[in-house]
């Protein structure tokens, strides 16, 4: 047994027992972990406040201190939601879900093409897209990047299984298509930075390296492109899913790519806090790779 596999197990062994805490323990300690990340000086807060500078240019400088507070908070809160995501019971959190426009989806099944579910990186996508599962009548896949860490990934992977049929890397076309083909749902969250496939399209009036794989499988399978979001309000999670996006199935790929930023752009603006601003969402960049963050 390696290192790496003793501090991954160990790692998880403690995830587990918090998972196995009330809910509103485990919420807590996730705002304790937020509040820390805020208080102790670290490359995510660096990262963070930078994005927010980029794209809320108009917020005072008070103001973008808050929303920064305020987002290092409820990623610590995500953090939690993860945790019991991937290990709590559907008894402890789903009575606190409301959804809304759940039959966008059954009128995409019905056509027999699949349904792609796609949002964007809300601190509550990993306990959303279980609670979305428990409301499916199958379990759908979801798409997504390995990690480096492959006990890791290996654990997560078996803990996700609980509720989805099963991740399927972002790389693994042939796996997405026929999952599509058999009118199955898949999650689908393309919004953070790419390094190849893309193309540069304003986020925010950033130039975003934007992956072109959600058109062009949208167009292979003919599936239906179901956006969702969730954000915590007045202690729930409300889900609400939208309309089938069309423009999906045009020609256009930049114009669709374009719409679908504006649209998740739209959405954080909602509660801008619950966005993961930590990630380098610029970091490729038509002047250079890192030129945005390159003097964090």
């Amino acid at each position: 047994m390696t290192i790496q596999k003793i501090k991954t197990n160990f790692f998880i062994g403690i995830a587990k027992l918090i998972a196995k805490l009330p809910l509103v323990v485990i919420i807590f300690l996730g705002k304790i972990i937020g509040y820390l990340t805020w208080a102790i000086p670290n490359k995510r807060k660096k990262i963070a406040r930078r994005n927010i500078e980029l794209c809320f240019p108009d917020l005072e400088q008070n103001q973008q201190k808050s929303l920064l507070k305020a987002n290092l908070i409820s990623t610590g809160i995500g953090f939690s939601e993860m945790l019991i995501a991937y290990w709590s019971k559907d008894k402890k959190f789903i009575g606190d879900f409301e959804f809304s426009g759940l039959q966008h989806v059954h009128t995409a099944l019905t056509k027999g093409k699949g349904c792609i579910l796609m949002s964007c990186h809300l601190h509550t996508i990993e306990l959303a897209s279980r609670a979305i599962n428990i409301k499916l009548e199958k379990p759908s896949f979801i798409l997504g990047r390995q990690h480096n860490n492959k006990v890791f990934e290996a654990l997560i992977d078996k803990a996700r299984r609980a509720h989805c049929e099963k991740t399927i890397d972002k790389k693994d076309l042939r796996s997405v298509l026929k999952a599509l083909k058999n009118n199955r749902c898949i999650f689908y969250i393309p919004d953070q930075n790419f390094s190849y496939q893309c193309e540069y399209i304003d986020f925010f009036k950033q130039p975003a390296a934007t992956v072109i794989a959600p058109v062009r499988i949208a167009q292979s399978s003919s599936a239906s492109v179901v956006p969702w979001f969730c954000f915590r309000e007045k202690g729930k999670w409300v889900i609400q899913f939208l309309p089938a996006l069309e423009y999906f199935h045009q020609n256009d790929i930049s114009n669709s790519l374009l719409k679908m930023n504006q649209l998740f752009e739209l959405q954080i603006k909602k509660h801008p806090e619950q966005y993961l601003w930590v990630h380098r969402r610029f970091k490729n960049h038509p002047k250079g790779k890192n030129y945005l963050y390159k003097d964090l």
